[in-house]
């Protein structure tokens, strides 16, 4: 079993939708995937699990307390939980979910306070016992650092940043890097595969700094996959409905997109992907100033 996590220091950059889009496409290829809810707003939970997030909302609403089934806390918090208690079969073939709960930022606290044993290896030691039943084990982080996260990338033999092209999701991006630098200590196979961009629109002119300001700089760690801004991530989150499940056929620019990230991801040949990719974005890109520029003569004329 592969195991990914998906994080980004700042929160509203894509991270939970690409995560629940990519396991679900992986999953259609066959394959068998687990998704794992490290975060306590518990949105991939919502998506996959028999959470129904309309019964939720109304349940919040009304200050119903939620029904406490075994979770991903479980795991953190005891050592002895049986991991197969706390895996939820999804509808689609192949696709299993471990959720999380609103509880889980108070296990948090509970486990910093817990020294009998690491912390950082609880949820490792937890997926050790089922890597011979899985191929890929994803993981939906929190926007934050903290030791829910550490436990993430300490099971993991990679991890992906997804940011939009402006500062603040930037610098969420470098705060990963850092991390993932200081789990390498007790993980030395953990790989930081780079970042990919979100809710991309190559018209606004940000989008075109970011990138270009990236590529000077972390050039290497820069994946020139852009997922483009679409009104289907708000109705898969309302409707509990994948986006390949809505859009069979990849008729959709966003379908397409996480296509050729999901191909990315799975593949053993990144770098030929990475210079294709890049040369087509470029090309987009400079095609796009060239019309400005022309546009901006005729004006003047």
């Amino acid at each position: 079993m592969k195991t990914i996590s998906f994080l980004n220091n700042k929160g509203g950059v894509g991270k939970t939708a690409s995560m629940i889009t990519i396991a679900h496409m992986i999953s259609e290829m066959g394959k068998r995937v687990l998704m794992i809810d490290v975060d306590p707003q518990g949105n991939s939970s919502s998506m996959y699990s028999d959470i129904d997030v309309i019964t939720l909302l109304e349940n919040r609403l009304r200050k119903i307390p939620e029904v406490n089934i075994p979770s991903v806390g479980d795991l953190f918090i005891n050592r002895n939980a049986d991991i197969h208690k706390c895996i939820q079969h999804t509808e689609y073939d192949g696709l299993d979910i471990i959720p999380s709960l609103l509880t889980l930022s108070e296990i948090e606290e509970q486990l910093k306070a817990d020294i009998t044993t690491p912390q950082q290896f609880r949820l490792k030691m937890h997926l050790s016992k089922i890597k011979d039943e899985y191929d890929y084990c994803l993981i939906d982080c929190s926007p934050s650092i903290n030791i829910l996260n550490i436990n993430a990338l300490a099971a993991s033999d990679c991890v992906y940043a997804p940011i939009q092209c402006e500062a603040w999701s930037a610098i969420g991006m470098t705060s990963v890097m850092n991390l993932v630098e200081v789990v390498q200590n007790y993980n030395p196979n953990l790989k930081y595969e780079g970042f990919f961009f979100t809710q991309w629109n190559r018209s606004e002119n940000v989008n075109i700094a970011v990138y270009n300001l990236l590529a000077q700089y972390v050039y290497n760690d820069m994946i020139p996959i852009t997922i483009c801004r679409s009104n289907m991530i708000k109705e898969m989150s309302f409707t509990q409905t994948p986006i390949k499940v809505v859009d069979k056929n990849a008729r959709k620019k966003i379908t397409r997109d996480y296509l050729r990230l999901t191909e990315y991801i799975l593949s053993d040949n990144k770098d030929q992907l990475k210079e294709r990719y890049k040369d087509e974005l470029d090309a987009s890109i400079n095609d796009l100033l060239l019309k400005r520029q022309n546009r901006s003569k005729k004006s003047e004329k």
